[in-house]
């Protein structure tokens, strides 16, 4: 049996890593490209984050391994219920992970998606949800911003503070509740601003400002606390950072940045290796990502900072394992470029509406500095191929441009096939009994209300074909306004969706894939009262919601992906995922032109490294990468 190190950096582009590499920002992944067989890979439909990963992980095509959807929707469940699609409860193939534990070999998983509830009995599992939401399981509190009265009107979701004076100084107190327990506890710091001859700093204290425990000056973290949170009667350890983002010269005005707040205990199984390694590497941040910096707490180097902690807490976390704990199989996801991405692709990429000439060299220099933490990341494993490792650089899907967003739900209401109301949460009021069709949980997928399998079915089942052709009709005939082009490129039969993987309990009716540019997104676009169908991207619409709050939120996205065909490129992008690997057996300096899938990752990592194949991998494996470059058997002389 071999080993093997498969490094997970969600959202990876091909095109930019490509740039990157040639420009010479990446000097790690240059020296693994020169050892390694390398191609762009086609995830599978949709590319989306808990569906590519479950495909990298098992081998299997969506219909196998279950995870069809950002969100799951089961078929005979009511049409706008789902259940978490990152959760290891949801997979119905067996993993890289669990496959190596059968033939007796160590593993790792570190925030790897379809790994939590932990699968293993002798491995070890690190927060394993994977998700990009802001919110998480683990987690004590989300990153917060306490601001002044005058500061925080300004600063979408910032908790307001009312400074004292005190001599020559200012002073506040501000409590961390845990939020996902509002009877529960959390520690109370006094905070002190003070001036300096190097500007203004702010002390955090005890409760009774008698003790400093740490302190940071304008624009600088502070020492990393530990706090005593109860939550649900239970006593955690809670590790968080303070930033002083903004201060006025005369301390009148001033927000303080709380990073996530994550317990020390029961972020990972056994929990006292869990312990252990934040003992060792630091305190776990989860997630990194981008809701200090779209509500304005932060500015764009806090957020390049918290990417790349994240990054080295990753990689050191790995390490430690595969040192300390004999560790066989390491799997790490890191999602920081998929975040920054989202946030200002549009910044660096002409094709895009958010585009400013200006800006460009300052937002590109982020992104090379985001894709240069991830070179990092490679460089702390390259070690490991000379001692016998196969080594993996591996993302789940690529991104685009995002220049106009429809909702499908919106058109299915103007045609006639869904009844609803607004409520008051931003839910909708859905009338069953007058509605035939329903789209989501989230991406391509859109279900038949079907009399005798959804809870409130209408159509009878001899209308079901019907039913199906009508929607097809209706997605392939709307046309843009602007361009006469259609949005949606291709809508198909679930009879015909095998071809891309989908099919099973959990795959709609009628699939539906995005022209390039498009996104179709229900969390993104949902239902909403204007009826609005298509809305042009750009910095003139505004979102202040969340994702998943039933409110429009694709202007927040300035790249897409998942919408469409997975080879598609467009501007500087691509939906294409980014394939690496190195070791034993593979060919040096190969660039393959040749398609492959990312369900072939599994298969050919478990063939070169001497794994034991997931039960259910139906992907190939990539012969072209053997260092022979043909198939054993099927050539002669």
């Amino acid at each position: 049996m071999g080993k093997a190190i498969l490094l997970g950096i969600d959202a990876a582009v091909p095109t930019l890593l490509e740039s990157y590499v040639e420009k010479g920002y990446l000097p790690n992944i240059k020296k693994l490209l020169a050892e390694a067989s390398y191609v762009r890979a086609n995830a599978v439909f949709p590319g989306i984050t808990p569906v590519n990963w479950a495909t990298i992980a098992t081998g299997a095509f969506p219909g196998t391994h279950g995870i069809t959807d950002f969100l799951i929707h089961e078929a005979g469940s009511p049409l706008d219920e789902s259940r978490n699609a990152f959760r290891s409860t949801e997979l119905r193939a067996e993993t890289l992970w669990q496959a190596a534990e059968r033939e007796g070999l160590r593993t790792a998983t570190l925030n790897f998606p379809g790994s939590w509830p932990c699968t293993v009995k002798r491995g070890y599992c690190f927060a394993g949800e994977g998700s990009p939401a802001t919110g998480s399981i683990f987690e004590l509190r989300s990153s917060s911003c306490f601001a002044s009265p005058g500061m925080a009107a300004g600063l979408r979701d910032a908790t307001s503070v009312y400074l004292e004076q005190e001599g020559d100084q200012k002073v506040a107190s501000i409590n961390l509740r845990p939020f996902k327990d509002p009877a529960g506890s959390g520690p109370t710091y006094r905070i002190i601003l003070q001036k300096s001859p190097a500007g203004p700093r702010c002390k955090i204290c005890s409760e009774n400002g008698k003790q400093v425990l740490t302190e940071c000056g304008l624009n600088e973290w502070s020492e990393w606390l530990e706090g005593t949170f109860i939550v649900n009667g239970r006593s955690l350890t809670g590790t968080l950072r303070f930033k002083l983002t903004r201060c006025s010269a005369d301390l009148s005005e001033f927000s303080l940045y709380c990073s996530q707040v994550m317990p020390k205990e029961g972020i990972a199984l056994p929990e006292e290796v869990g312990m252990e390694v934040v003992n060792a590497i630091g305190p776990f941040l989860e997630n990194s990502g981008a809701r200090g910096y779209e509500r304005g707490w932060v500015d764009l180097e806090t957020f390049l900072e918290e990417g790349e902690y994240k990054a080295r807490w990753l990689a050191g976390a790995g390490q430690y394992l595969l040192e300390k704990k004999g560790v066989d199989l390491l799997l790490l996801k890191w999602h920081f470029l998929d975040h920054a991405q989202h946030l200002f692709w549009g910044k660096i990429d002409p094709l895009s509406p958010w585009y400013v000439p200006e800006e460009a060299e300052r937002y590109e220099k982020a992104m090379i500095r985001a894709y240069q933490a991830a070179d990092t990341m490679v460089g702390t494993f390259l070690p490991y191929l000379e001692r016998g490792y196969h080594l993996v650089l591996v993302s789940d899907h690529g991104h685009i441009p995002h220049l106009k967003a429809m909702s499908i739900n919106n058109l299915l209401w103007k045609a006639g096939l869904i009844s609803w109301t607004p409520s008051p949460s931003g839910k909708p009021n859905i009338d069953w009994s007058k509605t035939k069709a329903y789209g989501g949980p989230c991406v391509g997928q859109i279900w038949v209300n079907l009399k005798g399998r959804d809870p409130q079915g209408i159509v009878p089942p001899e209308d079901y074909a019907a039913m199906q052709e009508k929607i097809i009709d209706l997605l392939l005939s709307y046309r843009d306004p602007e361009t006469g082009v259609r949005p949606v490129a291709m809508a198909i039969k679930k009879q015909e969706a095998g071809y891309f993987g989908q099919w099973g309990d959990r795959t709609g009716d009628v699939i539906y894939f995005m022209r390039e540019g498009y996104s179709g997104d229900f969390n993104w676009s949902p239902l909403s009262p204007d009826g609005q169908i298509l809305v042009k991207m750009g910095p003139q619409v505004k979102s202040e919601a969340d994702y998943g709050q039933f409110k429009f939120v694709a202007s927040k996205f300035q790249s897409v992906h998942g919408c469409g065909f997975p080879n598609v490129e467009l501007g500087r992008g691509t939906e294409q995922a980014v394939l690496v690997m190195a070791g034993r057996g593979i060919r040096r300096g190969l660039r393959l032109n040749t398609p492959v899938s990312l369900a072939d990752v599994a298969p050919t990592l478990a063939h070169f490294a001497g794994l034991p194949q997931p039960a259910k991998a139906e992907g190939k494996i990539i012969w072209q990468f053997a260092e022979s470059g043909r198939q054993p058997g099927l050539y002669v002389g």
